[in-house]
């Protein structure tokens, strides 16, 4: 399971042990192998599940990769809406000092 999930195993290896279960058919399971040896029938199980993983992990890898890269999109974004959220927080606090003085301005006018 290490193996495959880091990717040291090659697909040549499933691919040859996915055509002996193939060209084996009914034979190659656990009840056909019973019949002959407990031992090969357990290692017939085994063979039949890391088989099925590799598929699983096969098909899952692209997308935890897309995962991964969306993830990172993600937190580029999200550093980038925090400086433009910091700079409208400092922008609208210089408005509200603008403001504050026009108006004491205008007041003192008016006055």
């Amino acid at each position: 399971k290490g193996e495959i999930d880091d990717g040291n195993v090659p697909q040549q290896n499933v691919e040859r042990a996915r055509k002996i279960q193939i060209s084996m058919g009914e034979d190659f399971s656990k009840a056909g192998m019973s019949k002959k040896s407990g031992a090969a029938a357990g290692l017939c199980v085994f063979i039949i599940n890391i088989i099925k993983y590799y598929d699983v992990v096969f098909q899952v890898e692209p997308k935890r990769q897309a995962l991964r890269t969306a993830t990172e999109t993600l937190n580029n974004a999200n550093a980038k809406l925090a400086e433009v959220n910091a700079m409208v927080a400092e922008l609208e606090a210089r408005l509200k000092k603008l403001m504050a003085e026009f108006d004491k301005a205008m007041a003192e006018k008016n006055a």
